[in-house]
């Protein structure tokens, strides 16, 4: 081929290699932001099966900025649990792919948490502290979400 050919060529594929690549996007496993919402949605960093004994009976809401809360309480799921949306309803998925919470429904959820300093919270996310959705934290046991 002419060297001539074979430098547009070459140009040509690096350009669309470039293009291509720019479009695609890697959905991670603890991506805070569930793409179809822009709902903050923060999931514990490590699979357990560890609870803490509390009990918070409240409504699923979204706050102004997009934080998952119930009773003021930014939740924070069990690793593996997802948000998907379906029309129109926000469900939260848990790692089995079962839907577990629709937002608006009233939940008694098991877990604990409260004030917690930024360092003690990121022991258990690594989305967190967030400057947008600050505490209290209510840490979600996976075992325990029930409709009220």
């Amino acid at each position: 081929m002419n060297l001539k050919l074979k430098i547009p060529m070459i140009l040509a594929g690096i350009v669309t290699l470039i293009l291509v690549s720019g479009c695609v996007e890697k959905t991670q496993q603890n991506d805070p932001l569930n793409k179809s919402s822009s709902l903050f949605f923060p999931v514990q960093k490590n699979q357990t099966d560890e609870c803490m004994y509390e009990l918070l009976s409240d409504r699923l809401v979204i706050d102004d900025n997009g934080c998952l809360r119930a009773n003021s309480y930014l939740l924070v799921w069990p690793y593996g649990f997802s948000l998907s949306t379906e029309e129109g309803i926000i469900r939260v998925i848990d790692d089995a792919g079962k839907p577990v919470a629709h937002i608006g429904d009233k939940y008694n959820i098991g877990g604990g948490g409260g004030e917690m300093s930024n360092k003690l919270i990121s022991k258990y996310s690594a989305q967190l502290p967030s400057d947008l959705c600050p505490g209290p934290y209510f840490i979600v046991c996976k075992y325990s979400i029930e409709v009220i």
